[in-house]
């Protein structure tokens, strides 16, 4: 069997995510990719959870041995997609029956789960290298900070408010 058909069915292993992109580069270096350009690769909901899954697979996969995790289009992340998240910053609506604790509960419940899909990546244990382009904004960074090595090329630009 040739490198290239042991690439793609090392590659056909891996399920197919929305919102990311996971690529074989070569033997065991596999590439994970944040693939919302239009949205500059801004964290939704969905692509928290692509992310945690990802790396628990990549965990215990004996054909990944270093992980390279990248964003593709303009910016490496932009953060917490902000129309996503809407709902979490709203202030309560007793009409609804919503109260400040309920909310409270809420939001907590869905930090830890953001917080589970990084802990994945800090978690795993091969190698995992952080590619930066572009911006690197708020949640981004978080991202990044979870990876063992940051490379960033010299256009970058990063910021927390």
């Amino acid at each position: 069997m040739s490198k290239i058909e042991k690439l793609q069915q090392q590659q056909n292993k891996m399920k197919n995510y929305d919102h990311l992109a996971v690529v074989r580069l070569c033997p065991f270096v596999t590439n994970v990719q944040l693939n919302r350009p239009q949205q500059r690769n801004a964290l939704n909901g969905n692509l928290w959870q692509e992310i945690g899954d990802i790396f628990h697979f990549l965990s215990s996969d004996p054909d990944t041995r270093v992980v390279i995790i990248s964003g593709n289009g303009r910016a490496f992340c932009a953060g917490l997609d902000l129309k996503d998240s809407q709902d979490i910053f709203q202030p309560p609506n007793a009409e609804n029956g919503d109260d400040p604790a309920r909310r409270s509960r809420r939001f907590r419940e869905k930090i830890i789960s953001y917080q589970r899909a990084f802990r994945a990546i800090e978690e795993c244990p091969k190698p995992v290298i952080a590619a930066i382009h572009g911006a690197c904004i708020g949640g981004g960074i978080d991202l990044i900070t979870a990876c063992d090595i940051r490379v960033a090329a010299a256009e970058s630009t990063f910021c927390v408010k």
